[in-house]
C-alpha cells in the first residue's frame, strides 16, 4: 500500500542541547554550563566567598544560557552547573573564545544550527564567565596566601638599616601591593593594575637583591683593623662583631626573596601569559642560587680574618679559640642563608604544587528564579 504523497512525516521536535561550552576546544572546554538534576549535590555545596560580585558578573555573562538549555515551558526555579578547568583557565586570558552548544557525548549539537555562532557569542559574555572563571579558581589559594602576607608583615617590622629608605620602600611598596592583590582577589576581582604593578615591582625587588649581595661581597671582603698593641682580645669581638652584623643583613636577603616568591605567587593565579610565569619562576629560583654561591666568599674572608690571629702575647690556644669563635660567628651567618634559600625554595614549590592541585576542575553550582541568578555554590568535588 502506498503512503498519500500529500501526507507527511511529523519533523521531531529538536533536543535541546545538553550544555553549552566556553573555549577553543569542544573536547577540553574551559568552562562548561549545564542544568543540574541533583538537588542533594547543591545543597551540600558550600557558599562561595564574596559572592556578591560574583553573582553580578557571571549573570551578566551567562544572560540567556539558562533558556538555552532548560524547556521553554519549565517554570520556577532552575538548577545549573558551571565547571571550570583551572590549568585551562590559568593558561589562556580569555581573547577569542568561542561558545558552542554540545550533545550528552560533548559533540556540536545538531541544535546548536538554531543558533548561529555570532548569535550564541552575543547571547553568552565569554569574557564576563571567565572573568568569573578565573577567580573563582584564584580563591582557592586566599588562605595560604594570606598565612604568607602575615609572615612577611613580621620581616618587614623589623628590616635592618642596611636597605636605604628607597630600597626599603620598594619591599614595603611591594607587599602593600600584594595586600591589595589579595583583597580584590576577596571580593571577587583580579585587578588589572595590580597585576602589572606586580611584574615591574618584581625588576625593583632585584635591584634591592642585588644590593645586598653586593654589600655582603663588600663587607665579608673588608679586613677587620687590628688596633691594639697588646694580645687579640678587641680583634676577636670586632671580627666576631663584623659576620653578627652580617645576618641582619641576611634577613633583609630572605624578606625580599619571600617578598618576590608570594608576588609570582599571586601573578600566577591571573589567566595568560604561561610562559612568562614559568620565566619567573625560574628566574627566581636562579636569584635564590646566586644567594647561595656566596657561602664560599663567606668561608673564605673568615679564614683570611683568622690569619689576623697572630701575637706574642697569646698561646696557640688562646689563639685557636678565638679563631674558632670567628668561624662559628661565620657559621652561624652561612647558616642564616641557607635557611632563607631553603625557604624561598619551599616557598616557589610548594606554591607550584598548590597552583597545580587547585588547577583540577572546579564545580560551581547555582538557582535561577525568573531570570535572576541566586547564591553562587562550591561543590567539594
Amino acid at each position: 500500500m502506498f503512503q498519500d504523497s500529500q501526507s507527511t512525516v511529523p519533523q521531531a521536535k529538536p533536543s535541546l542541547p545538553h550544555a553549552i561550552v566556553l573555549g577553543d576546544d569542544t573536547q577540553r572546554p574551559a568552562i562548561r554550563i549545564a542544568p543540574l538534576s541533583d538537588e542533594e549535590r547543591y545543597r551540600t555545596a558550600n557558599a562561595l566567598p564574596g559572592d556578591s560580585m560574583l553573582t553580578s558578573k557571571l549573570s551578566a555573562g551567562l544572560q540567556g544560557v539558562p533558556s538555552l538549555l532548560v524547556e521553554e515551558g519549565h517554570r520556577g526555579k532552575r538548577l545549573m552547573e558551571v565547571v571550570i578547568n583551572g590549568d585551562l583557565v590559568r593558561a589562556k586570558d580569555g581573547v577569542g573564545l568561542r561558545a558552542w552548544t554540545v550533545d550528552a557525548n560533548n559533540k556540536i549539537s545538531e541544535h546548536a544550527k538554531l543558533f548561529e555562532a555570532d548569535k550564541l557569542q552575543t547571547m553568552v559574555n565569554a569574557a564576563a564567565v571567565w572573568q568569573v572563571a578565573s577567580v573563582v579558581v584564584a580563591q582557592k589559594h586566599l588562605a595560604d596566601i594570606s598565612a604568607k602576607l602575615d609572615d612577611i608583615r613580621k620581616g618587614v617590622q623589623g628590616v635592618s638599616d642596611f636597605l636605604s629608605e628607597e630600597r626599603r620602600a620598594k619591599v614595603t611598596g611591594t607587599y602593600e601591593y600584594l595586600e591589595v592583590a589579595v583583597s580584590a582577589i576577596s571580593k571577587g576581582e583580579l585587578s588589572p593594575a595590580v597585576r602589572t604593578q606586580l611584574e615591574s615591582r618584581d625588576l625593583e625587588l632585584i635591584q634591592v637583591q642585588h644590593h645586598l649581595q653586593q654589600e655582603l661581597l663588600r663587607r665579608c671582603s673588608q679586613p677587620v683593623e687590628h688596633k691594639e698593641m697588646f694580645g687579640t682580645d678587641d680583634l676577636q669581638m670586632d671580627t666576631v662583631t663584623k659576620y653578627e652584623n652580617l645576618t641582619d643583613l641576611a634577613k633583609d636577603m630572605r624578606l625580599t626573596l619571600k617578598t618576590r616568591a608570594l608576588a609570582w605567587y599571586v601573578l600566577s593565579l591571573y589567566p595568560g601569559e604561561a610562559a612568562l610565569k614559568q620565566a619567573r619562576m625560574e628566574r627566581l629560583l636562579r636569584s635564590v642560587e646566586e644567594v647561595e654561591a656566596h657561602l664560599q666568599t663567606i668561608e673564605t674572608s673568615a679564614e683570611r680574618d683568622c690569619q689576623n690571629f697572630s701575637s706574642i702575647w697569646n698561646n696557640g690556644t688562646t689563639l685557636a679559640i678565638r679563631k674558632t669563635n670567628v668561624r662559628e660567628a661565620a657559621q652561624a651567618l652561612s647558616e642564616d642563608l641557607v635557611s632563607g634559600t631553603h625557604e624561598a625554595k619551599k616557598d616557589v614549590k610548594t606554591s607550584n604544587a598548590l597552583l597545580l592541585t587547585h588547577d583540577a576542575p572546579t564545580y560551581l553550582v547555582f538557582e535561577v528564579e525568573d531570570g535572576c541568578i541566586g547564591e553562587l555554590r562550591m561543590c567539594v568535588s
